[in-house]
């Protein structure tokens, strides 16, 4: 009796993990993509600068000369796979010089908000869904 309750204990333990992980990999590939897409282009670099990393904040500019609609494709593909899922702190960054101005907007350009407004949707996605 006491073993079908451990067991019983130890199924749901397992199946919780292992939605809270799928849980925790469809939210990353959601905010990387949808933000990239949102990062305007002209020549791809901002797009191209979005890079992911787990327990290491990344630092570099990634210099790009390709055509600016493959950029946002290659920025998905290598930031998505990066440490998706796994425990630990995963980090999602641009280090463009100019990638604030995008975001928030200056006085002769309107703020884009590509981070902001994708973490707040997705958010709130969240919140409906399980809050």
């Amino acid at each position: 009796m006491a073993d079908d309750f451990i067991n019983s204990i130890t199924n749901f333990i397992n199946s919780a993990t292992e939605d809270v992980s799928a849980l925790r990999i469809n939210v990353q590939k959601e905010i990387v993509a949808s933000v990239i897409s949102d990062t305007p282009v002209d020549t791809g670099l901002a797009r191209k600068n979005w890079q992911a990393a787990k327990d290491t904040i990344p630092t570099s500019v990634v210099p790009y000369a390709g055509s600016p609609t493959a950029a946002g494709a290659q920025a998905v593909s290598q930031a998505q796979s990066t440490a998706f899922g796994e425990d630990g702190t995963w980090y999602f960054v641009n280090n463009l010089h100019y990638i604030y101005y995008l975001e928030y907007g200056t006085s002769r350009m309107a703020a884009k908000g590509m981070a902001r407004k994708n973490a707040k949707r997705i958010a709130d996605n969240l919140r409906s869904r399980y809050g």
